[in-house]
């Protein structure tokens, strides 16, 4: 069975566990939609530190130093990220905001909508180490892997913005 296939089911499963937690950043629900949405992007991003270590691995063994340094930059990214999602603002597991009981229908909605933006770049990032895993001659190289994950990771931090109210970068 290939890996892409393998993924499909998790995704599934993840997108519904998201869905049903996932209460629009109301007042008195935000924490609850807030940790689902922390909850699964860190487990995306165990996912793709998984795959990167595999990818490391196999270039340490044929013996491509740049390459297994390119996947070990990688790794620090994908923990980064993960350790992003885990802590929340206030840098504890807890998330504080004032902002929140002030957001309009269409803040929250673009939350919603950044939310599944960060959620997609991770996915796409699963599916391009797939790519890689599975010796397609038209895989991106690891420092198309490492840009994406550094996009995933500022994307994700951007929404703090829109929880605490602003409406502009």
């Amino acid at each position: 069975m290939e890996p892409s296939t393998l993924a499909l089911p998790v995704l599934i499963n993840g997108v519904k566990a998201l869905a049903s937690a996932y209460d629009g950043y109301e007042k008195g629900r935000f924490m609850k939609s807030d940790q689902a949405v922390r909850e699964e992007i860190r487990r995306r991003a165990d996912m793709i530190r998984s795959h990167v270590e595999r990818i490391m691995e196999r270039h340490h063994r044929d013996g491509n130093r740049e390459q297994r340094d390119e996947c070990d930059s990688t790794l620090t990214s994908v923990h980064g990220m993960s350790d992003d999602a885990t802590m929340a603002v206030t840098g504890s597991p807890n998330s504080i905001h004032d902002g929140v009981g002030k957001l309009s229908r269409k803040g929250r909605k673009r939350i919603v909508e950044h939310d599944l933006k960060t959620l997609n770049l991770l996915v796409d990032t699963t599916r391009m180490l797939n790519l890689i895993l599975s010796d397609d001659e038209d895989a991106p190289t690891m420092a198309d892997i490492h840009d994406r994950i550094g996009r995933a990771r500022n994307h994700f931090r951007e929404r703090n913005m829109y929880i605490d109210g602003l409406e502009k970068r």
